[in-house]
């Protein structure tokens, strides 16, 4: 019985050698899958393009790969028709083709400052927030 239970665990633990995440081909650290390994310190994990699962067409814990850098867009994965901008240094998912601001909607690269105004401003910049009629 023991060595039935041995022979088990041998091919079950068999099956996991070398089964491990491999280096991505630009030499980034994996991060992400399914245990949501993540990256080191100033590193934000992005979708692994080299492999065959991609989170915008239903991939459910897809590998990444860490890329250096503060950008927080790069690890916000936004809903189709939508584009990834920062707003007070947050990512935020915002539609194609302009951000409706007010009556008023932004044109590219430009988000929405003042709602109650209809400014649009470029993501970098500073807002007031007062009421406009």
């Amino acid at each position: 019985m023991r060595a039935i239970q041995g022979l088990i665990g041998l091919i079950v633990l068999g099956g996991f050698v070398g089964c491990g995440p491999e280096a991505p081909p630009d030499g980034g650290d994996f991060c992400g899958g399914i245990a949501g390994i993540p990256c080191p310190d100033g590193n934000s994990c992005v979708d692994d393009p080299s492999d065959d699962c991609d989170p915008r067409t239903g991939g459910a814990d897809c590998g990444g790969i860490c890329v250096p850098g503060t950008n927080p867009c790069a690890a916000t994965l936004c809903p189709v028709q939508t584009e990834c901008v920062v707003r007070d240094g947050e990512a935020v998912c915002v539609p194609l083709g302009g951000e409706r601001c007010g009556e008023n909607t932004c044109g590219a690269g430009l988000v929405c400052c003042n709602a109650s105004c209809g400014w649009c401003v470029p993501p970098d910049r500073a807002c007031i927030q007062i009421a406009c009629d």
